[in-house]
């Protein structure tokens, strides 16, 4: 019996040798950053990946083990993606498992999470419907918001001994409807659009609902971006309050000799005061290379400009400026005062791909805290350096 099952097991493996795609991904990630003090992080990950076709549907999966080196060296295992997906000739599909998802806005919900993605096809409009979890992520990829008072501490590094404590992200529950809808309005641009709701199976409670939507435009060499989102939140302690965020880009194109980009943008939450709460996003996403404020209770005015210099090289410069939207969702050790001014930050970068499987991306940015009025006289320069490699084989 136990020879008929190896035989088996030999059989499947032949098969999916037969029919999938696999392989393996390596990557180097390094941050050199400081202030007062520097610090050092690498991290090395190895990810095989498998790929399958089922027929109308297809099967993916990517795992992964990191060497986390800062203080100390530590090996941490993810499981990145698994993803069943349909798409046959029904207008219908679906996705199920561990897989990407993301809300209108680019700045409520993006990466991977658990669950299923329900759509369908109408022609030029997609409609969906997703269910989607996060405590099993693990919480330094994923960037799962702390709600107040969540049990989840991101100053804790992963500890084996304390696997469940210092492992997974955030408790939540998402739920979402959403719609796409190209050449609206008078047959120009695309309309997104989704009601999403976040569930917090913590003890703190914090329960948020977002109507979200996101508009591009595209006329020759200009184009333009806008999204916003109105949030409702619901809290024990203050019951039901409402919250706000957008974000606006313009761009131009470089001419046909040249491929560049040229932008401007601002991206603007609302913050703590007696009419608004501080707006909530599902991810605590950095706002800055030098300078890392999140999202909330805080006003980002950028500049950007990237070039294809040669076919294998590409470069971006640019330029931001920080200001707090409230005196309380920001906290730093240098703030003297309630300005809302914080300060500039300037980067910059390269990317090369020599081989379609082989990629070197460095970037660096400098923050000065004396472009603005908040921080205190003696506060430092910031700055960070990154060099990321990723080669596939």
């Amino acid at each position: 019996m136990k020879r008929l099952l190896f035989l088996c097991f030999l059989g499947f493996l032949s098969l999916v040798a037969a029919f999938a795609d696999f392989g393996l991904v390596l990557s180097e990630g390094l941050l050199l950053e400081g202030d007062d003090e520097t610090a050092f992080n690498s991290k090395t990950t190895l990810s095989p990946w498998l790929s399958l076709p089922l027929g109308g549907a297809d099967f993916y999966l990517s795992m992964g083990i990191s060497a986390d080196y800062q203080d100390s060296l530590v090996f941490i295992p993810e499981l990145h993606r698994l993803e069943l997906s349909f798409t046959g000739q029904s207008p219908f599909g679906f996705r199920l498992g561990r897989i990407p998802w993301q809300d209108p806005t680019l700045f409520t919900a993006r990466g991977f999470f658990d669950g299923l993605d329900l759509y369908v096809d109408l022609g030029r409009t997609r409609i969906g419907a997703a269910a989607l979890y996060t405590g099993f992520l693990y919480k330094d990829t994923s960037s799962i918001n702390n709600s107040p008072g969540d049990p989840v501490d991101y100053s804790l590094d992963f500890d084996w001994l304390d696997f469940e404590n210092t492992y997974f992200a955030p408790r939540r529950f998402l739920s979402s409807l959403y719609g796409e809808f190209p050449g609206l309005p008078f047959g120009r641009g695309n309309i997104y659009a989704a009601l999403l709701a976040q569930f917090d199976l913590g003890d703190a409670e914090f329960h948020t609902q977002y109507l979200l939507f996101r508009y591009l435009f595209n006329y020759r060499r200009f184009n333009l971006a806008a999204g916003g989102a109105v949030e409702l939140e619901n809290t024990l302690e203050q019951g039901y309050r409402t919250a706000y965020a957008f974000s606006l880009e313009a761009g131009i194109n470089g001419s046909a000799f040249i491929r560049d980009r040229f932008s401007l943008g601002l991206r603007w939450a609302s913050g703590e005061s007696v009419n608004t709460a501080a707006f909530f996003p599902l991810i605590r996403e950095a706002q800055g290379l030098a300078f890392k404020p999140v999202f909330s209770g805080m006003a980002i005015i950028r500049a950007q400009y990237q070039a294809l210099l040669l076919p294998t090289l590409g470069a971006q410069l640019g330029g931001r400026y920080f200001i707090r939207t409230d005196t309380t969702s920001f906290m730093d050790s240098y703030l003297e005062n309630d300005s809302s001014l914080l300060g500039a930050e300037v980067d910059g970068g390269l990317s090369w791909n020599p081989f379609s499987d082989l990629s070197f991306t460095f970037s660096g940015g400098l923050f000065f805290p004396q472009t603005g009025n908040a921080f205190a006289s003696a506060a430092p320069l910031r700055w960070a350096l990154s060099l990321r490699t990723i080669f596939s084989f």
